[in-house]
């Protein structure tokens, strides 16, 4: 069992985030998306950041999907074509 304390509580109206900003030319760009429970998004974004797979902080704040308890978080990642 994973011990989660530093992400912010859920909002209830959802942002337009900076990683959902359209990839420039040469760019690639992927996006991996949890859906489901509070906290097992939560629990998910730290299990992720203590195997080295990405920060806790880049993934986005979780918002609610309007669906009783369901919420959504983003990681984005862009990297140069090749």
């Amino acid at each position: 069992m994973l011990h989660v304390t530093s992400l912010p509580e859920p909002e209830t109206t959802p942002e337009v985030s900076p990683d959902l900003i359209l990839p420039s030319p040469g760019q690639q760009v992927l996006r991996h998306i949890l859906l489901g429970d509070f906290g097992a998004i939560r629990e998910t974004i730290h299990y992720l950041h203590a195997k080295g797979y990405a920060e806790a902080q880049c993934w986005s704040k979780p918002i609610s999907t309007g669906r009783g308890g369901e919420y959504l978080s983003i990681l984005t990642t862009r990297r140069c074509s090749r």
